[in-house]
């Protein structure tokens, strides 16, 4: 497992406050990611509710031979400040990606997990010329029948109780937390290692450190459910309809936030999209195995020919188990 060491970073001023950005090989100027020192395509990585960049870390590592691979967090989590205008939507954190997806100077691959799957299908929509693919892991889409672990989050956004029971959560002992997160979040729970582990309770120490957290977590967990009743032209099936890049859909076998109907929906609705099934994960494959992760995203973008002079194996990757994945043709 990869450290921070291996994927430095610093705070990037943008216009509309500092984003906390990482890059495997050069780290952040300041002003603008130079691709003249790295001249590989840039790939940016974009996080769920609660998560980090470093949530990334170790499927970067992965790519790096192929990829820059750049990592942001968002308004509010880990590294970043508050945004200077306070805006905490779904817009608000879409307008950060962009930011930073401008600073790479080229169009990025861009990859999203469950909320950050939302966040970067608003992206490609609606800023076409920045993004060169997508790929999402559990993105949390619209289902107006969500699963019981989804419908178990809403309890933070009641009028009343929402606040103080996000506040007691947060403060609340790492340990019992990260258990809680596993089971909701995790195909095989007992299988996290030691070093997910450390990693796990350093964000969340981190997480309760920040006196801002609550409302952060709220207004998240609140730009996802307004996705799901937006009637509005840009609601998130019509945009996801809208993208004109290849896109890859990483699914979990196990996963008790997003059902499956919404997979087979965002495979019938993406224009080109490809999906890939781990048959042994949950709503985080890209933390459960991040070598089956990048080797799908790999085989993706190779067969695409999305990056020019890649080598290794191609085919389609539709169905991967506990281990190896294994390709065959979807169609």
């Amino acid at each position: 497992m990869q450290s921070a060491d291996d994927w430095p970073g610093r705070l990037l001023s943008t216009s509309r406050g500092q984003v906390f950005v990482r890059r495997f090989d050069g780290g952040i100027d300041g002003r603008a990611i130079d691709l003249e020192s790295a001249p590989r395509p840039p790939m940016l990585f974009v996080h769920g509710l609660g998560g980090e960049s470093l949530d990334w870390i170790d499927v970067a590592a992965a790519l790096q031979d192929v990829v820059d691979c750049i990592g942001l967090d968002l308004p509010g989590f880990a590294h970043s400040p508050l945004p200077l205008d306070g805006d905490l939507s779904l817009d608000g954190m879409a307008a950060a990606v962009v930011e930073v997806a401008r600073s790479a100077n080229a169009p990025v691959h861009l990859v999203g997990n469950s909320l950050g799957g939302t966040i970067v299908v608003r992206v490609a929509a609606q800023h076409p010329e920045l993004v060169a693919s997508l790929t999402l892991v559990a993105p949390a889409l619209p289902d107006l029948h969500p699963r019981l672990g989804s419908v178990q989050l809403l309890i933070g956004l009641t009028p009343l109780l929402g606040p103080a029971i996000v506040r007691t959560i947060i403060n609340s002992d790492p340990e019992w937390m990260a258990r809680r997160i596993y089971a909701l979040c995790y195909g095989n729970p007992k299988a996290v290692s030691p070093q997910r582990h450390e990693r796990e309770l350093a964000t969340l120490r981190q997480r309760a450190a920040l006196d801002y957290s609550p409302r952060v977590y709220r207004e998240a967990l609140r730009a996802t459910v307004m996705s799901y009743v937006d009637r509005s032209p840009r609601r998130m099936w019509q945009q996801a309809a809208a993208v004109g890049v290849p896109t890859l859909v990483i699914s979990g076998g196990r996963d008790r936030l997003v059902k499956e109907r919404v997979i087979a929906r965002a495979r019938r609705t993406f224009p080109d999209a490809e999906v890939v099934r781990f048959s042994a994960a949950g709503h985080l494959a890209h933390l459960e195995d991040p070598a089956g992760a990048a080797a799908a995203m790999r085989a993706f973008l190779s067969r695409r020919g999305l990056i020019r002079g890649m080598s290794g194996r191609r085919g389609t990757v539709v169905e991967v188990g506990p281990t190896t994945p294994r390709s065959t043709d979807p169609r």
